[in-house]
């Protein structure tokens, strides 16, 4: 009935979208824009190394010194965080003040 009718017409149009990224993948792979892999090509060169990259010692030394301010200021904010909330529960009458 009119149930089936609306599934099939939505199949068509996904099945049309799925087409259509498609096409457009086969024609950034012919113009050279990407690899088969996905991977952008600069400078218009078509030979693909798989797995040809790596990280130079830079790149680790900054990971790992980013890796390890990460930690070091999640250790400070718990020790901040406990500092704060140890006394909690103490009254304004027993905080003092000036009055």
């Amino acid at each position: 009935g009119i149930t089936s009718n609306s599934y099939y017409a939505n199949e068509a149009a996904n099945q049309v979208a799925n087409e259509e990224l498609v096409c457009d993948f086969i024609s950034s792979l012919k113009s050279g824009t990407y690899s088969q892999d996905g991977e952008i090509v600069i400078g218009g060169t078509k030979v693909y190394t798989a797995g040809g990259t790596s990280t130079t010692g830079g790149q680790k030394f900054a990971l790992t010194f980013f890796i390890i301010g990460t930690v070091g200021l999640a250790v400070y904010a718990a020790m901040l965080h406990s500092q704060l909330t140890k006394g909690g529960k103490a009254d304004l009458s027993h905080q003092g003040g000036a009055m």
